[in-house]
């Protein structure tokens, strides 16, 4: 019989799930992508959460550019801009873009620009072939917008790792492939008197914790400091202020701080029912509710050892957290 708390567990696990199934697509969010390099911390550069640094004199420098010169310092920035025209345009198009070249359709396919899209940035040298970090823009976007997708190009690693391309993919793969385990051991959790069950499901939690520091570094995180330093420079005085679209921004920054704790929590919730459940499957074997049966075997050295692997995903989370409270202080400052 499965004890209550494994079950309120379980619940709880179905539960973000769903919800992560609804919000994850924004995590492999509108200008995520690998970063660059990291630069030294001594030219105007700030820490911030996820290991992360922002050149804070690119920024203040844009926010106080007048709109004629603006283009013309990004540029300076080694960032390309290019137009994403609107087919159907439910709003007058933005006159700073007007000029702009446009994108070709070949690259908004590869860099996986949807019709929803208002902007998306690529550093250099991650997608398409592009030698110079590139911001794809709508047509129809504010210049606010721009320089939020500028921003993205200006935050780097501040432990100089430089993260794989693929680093989106990954993640789905590793957490679709944790999703199909849960939900078989959600459904019948004596699968785990199974070695073989106990040993797939720690790799697939492995995988898919050891991967969530850097998937939330570019995604939500990157989503949230970007909104939230914008609301801090970009203010009345700025010819880019916009009530609107900054109070816009900052349910959008917080959007991304709950979706970051929805990720971990599916994880974390998934390492409870886990070790909960292998716990109780020994203590029945223990007093006598259970028989081991053909392929099954949960010795107390077997549960051990699956208690230590889940120990080693339990030390991956516990970095996740930090930064992710780090992010929640950051963004309501």
């Amino acid at each position: 019989m499965t004890s209550a708390a494994p079950m309120a567990l379980r619940a709880g696990a179905r539960r973000a799930a769903a919800l992560l199934r609804g919000l994850l697509l924004a995590g492999g969010l509108v200008g995520a992508g690998a970063a660059r390099p990291a630069v030294p911390p001594d030219d105007g550069c700030v820490r911030v959460p996820f290991a992360q640094q922002v050149d804070m004199g690119s920024v203040n420098a844009l926010a106080r550019a007048q709109p004629q010169e603006l283009l013309a310092l990004i540029a300076g920035l080694r960032i390309d801009v290019l137009r994403v025209p609107s087919a159907h345009p439910a709003r007058p198009a933005n006159p700073l873009l007007a000029e702009l070249p446009v994108a070709h359709e070949q690259l908004l396919q590869q860099a996986g620009f949807r019709d929803s899209y208002e902007g998306r940035s690529l550093p250099a040298g991650t997608c398409c072939g592009l030698e110079r970090a590139t911001v794809l823009i709508r047509d129809t976007a504010s210049s606010y917008t721009l320089l939020h997708e500028v921003l993205h190009l200006l935050i780097v690693p501040a432990d100089g790792i430089v993260l794989r391309a693929d680093l989106e993919t990954r993640f789905a793969l590793a957490f679709h492939r944790l999703n199909v385990y849960q939900r078989r051991l959600y459904d019948d959790p004596s699968r785990l008197l199974n070695p073989l069950w106990r040993r797939d499901i720690a790799a697939a939690l492995h995988e898919a914790a050891s991967l969530l520091f850097d998937r939330l570094r570019i995604g939500q995180s990157q989503e949230a400091i970007v909104e939230r330093v914008l609301a801090g420079c970009i203010d009345e005085r700025s010819p880019y202020f916009d009530a609107g679209r900054r109070a816009e921004g900052r349910r959008y920054g917080e959007a991304m701080v709950d979706n970051a704790v929805d990720v971990f929590n599916v994880l974390h919730a998934a390492v409870e029912f886990c070790d909960a459940e292998v716990r109780q499957l020994r203590a029945d074997l223990v007093a006598g509710h259970r028989q081991e049966t053909p392929g099954t075997s949960l010795s107390a050295r077997e549960q051990q050892a699956f208690a230590a692997e889940l120990h080693a995903v339990r030390e991956e989370l516990a970095r996740v957290r930090a930064e992710i409270e780090s992010l929640k202080r950051f963004q309501s400052r």
